[in-house]
């Protein structure tokens, strides 16, 4: 056998090494990173579109646990699930500190879907303007986390949106961080019921 075919030989084998090394590398880095993403879903009400992240901070992971249990009870106390839909919508939307960039809206799941874009979008120009990326896990950025929340009044009514009337709840909340900061503090939403489900339509 020739020099030359040696080489050719030992070349073919370097690069079929090389590529079995990338494969089972990318797969590897891969399956990391599927389990271990702040992004991992931890559990799933397929049914209403809610759901429960690694990254979700603690306040909101327990809060979540008592939306679940609203949820299986039948008949669903709409109230409660109102209450508990509100304070989740505000937790996730006031926590940036566990926020990847500045585009990683919270509270959308709560959010009614005619909205979500423009909602999106004004959130993106205003309250997550000056969010530093933090995909790398790098960020130094001292950002808000909701630390407590209450209910301060809720009650049901009828409610016209895009022409069509639903019955609908009002809720009333405030809430604190835990590092003081000029961020809002209380807010008032209105949630309508649509096909059994609440969505956030105005807040106030």
């Amino acid at each position: 056998m020739s020099k030359k075919q040696d080489i050719k030989i030992i070349i073919t084998f370097i690069l079929i090494g090389v590529m079995l090394f990338s494969i089972v590398g990318y797969k590897a880095y891969n399956d990391f990173f599927k389990n271990n993403s702040p992004t991992k879903k931890l559990v799933s009400l397929d049914l209403y579109g809610y759901s429960l992240k690694e990254r979700d901070t603690s306040l909101y992971k327990s809060n979540f646990k008592d939306l679940e249990r609203i949820l299986n009870e039948k008949p669903i106390n709409y109230e409660e699930y109102a209450k508990s839909a509100s304070k989740l919508f505000i937790i996730d939307l006031f926590t940036l500190s566990n926020k990847l960039t500045g585009t990683d809206i919270g509270g959308l799941e709560f959010i009614h879907k005619d909205l979500k874009d423009n909602f999106k979008e004004n959130m993106g120009d205003t309250l997550y303007k000056n969010v530093k990326s933090n995909i790398e896990g790098k960020r130094t950025q001292v950002l808000p986390e909701v630390a407590s929340i209450d209910v301060t009044n809720v009650f049901n009514t009828k409610y016209t949106y895009n022409k069509n009337e639903y019955d609908a709840y009002i809720v009333s909340l405030e809430w604190t961080y835990t590092k003081e900061n000029d961020y809002e503090k209380s807010i008032k939403l209105t949630l309508i019921k649509d096909n059994d489900i609440l969505y956030i339509v105005k807040g106030e």
